[in-house]
């Protein structure tokens, strides 16, 4: 029987150009990746508000949605940060 290791061939030396910064094909374009930032850890904390101030809210998240601004969690992170902002002691 014969034993094809053509996978391990070229996983090798893909391993060898990477060590030594060459391209089997130079004028190809390069994948250039952007580390992302870890996304916070959340927990799920219900409050119970306003109809009228959750009805605003869904909104400010929709018109963020539309233009790509920030999500629903930042949005709310921010106001809970301004809220301590302006209710914490000043010691």
């Amino acid at each position: 029987m014969i034993v094809n290791n053509w996978i391990d061939e070229e996983n090798a030396r893909a391993t060898e150009l990477v060590k030594t910064g060459n391209t089997t094909n130079s004028r190809a374009p390069l994948l250039v990746k952007n580390p992302k930032q870890p996304t916070p850890i959340r927990r799920i904390r219900s409050i119970y508000i306003q109809e009228s101030h959750s009805l605003a809210f869904d909104k400010l998240v929709f018109e963020h949605k539309i233009t790509k601004g920030k999500k629903a969690p930042e949005l709310m992170e921010e106001a809970i940060e301004l809220l301590i902002e302006k209710y914490s002691s000043k010691e």
